[in-house]
């Protein structure tokens, strides 16, 4: 991962709307991100995104189809379609990170598992 991550985090999500939330599944908070960046290899894991549907995202991990929410999925979708499907997640932090970031300061993506629904932003 790029080493010039604090210089790639201050601009704001895909979305229009302003999401205040930090908790898993909404806005990437800066701080997190640069966290993100300082932990073990050992947190991040290859995924390929394979789509997204109904607000929920679907990752391979390997042979493994993992499935999570994010407040915007439309974001995250558009995102993928811009800058491709390959990505990382921080297990650590649940973080994905698109293939393009840190091109695309934009194309990180907080996640919450499938099972739970994200609550409103706020």
């Amino acid at each position: 991962m790029s080493s010039d991550a604090a210089s790639q985090v201050d601009r704001g999500p895909h979305t229009s709307e302003v999401c205040t939330r930090r908790t898993a599944g909404h806005t990437p908070h800066r701080t997190t991100i640069l966290l993100c960046h300082t932990g073990a290899l050992a947190e991040w894991q290859p995924v390929h995104v394979m789509g997204v549907d109904d607000g929920v995202v679907t990752l391979a991990v390997g042979d493994e189809l993992q499935r999570f929410r994010n407040h915007a999925p439309e974001a995250l979708a558009a995102a993928v379609a811009e800058g491709g499907a390959e990505a990382h997640v921080n297990t650590r932090f649940g973080y994905l990170f698109l293939a393009s970031w840190p091109r695309d300061p934009e194309a990180v993506f907080s996640l919450c598992p499938a099972d739970r629904p994200c609550p409103p932003c706020g």
